[in-house]
């Protein structure tokens, strides 16, 4: 692992980061639809916790892309897609979490109005990627 000058440190930062976020994610995920849905606190802050979920993961997959493979890539999007085609994420995975660049750029941006009935079905069906990644990212630091 030294060889490859991986930072742990910031790494573990990264996966406290995502952890904490998916706390709060699934906290509201289990709240009914209306009750989430017409509580604007509850709303701002599933976006705020997706963004710094979203964030530490690209954060993660660039130093990645970075230290293991020697690599920069071109867009957060792409950080996600060549760690699927090296073989540190399953390429369905990676797709996926290509795609979960996008929303963090749609919260951010403000590109389009947010369906928060769709983040809340993200909320409820979709937050095992990010416990597959944390298990995918484990298993390459082992490795390295």
């Amino acid at each position: 692992m030294g060889s490859k000058n991986l930072n742990i440190a910031r790494l573990s930062e990264k996966v406290a980061d995502i952890r904490q976020s998916l706390a709060v994610l699934q906290e509201y995920a289990g709240r009914e639809e209306g009750v989430f849905l017409n509580n604007p606190e509850a709303v701002r802050s599933a976006r705020y916790a997706f963004i710094v979920m979203i964030e530490a993961a690209l954060s993660i997959s660039n130093h990645l892309c970075a230290r293991l493979l020697r690599e920069a890539p071109q867009s957060y999007a792409e950080s996600f897609l060549r760690l699927g085609d090296s073989g540190y994420l399953q390429e369905d995975l990676a797709g996926r979490l290509a795609r979960m660049a996008a929303f963090r750029n749609l919260l951010v941006h403000g590109y389009g109005k947010v369906d928060d009935r769709l983040m809340l079905k993200i909320m409820r069906e979709d937050l095992r990627d990010l416990e597959l990644f944390l298990t995918a990212i484990h298993q390459a630091v082992d490795r390295e």
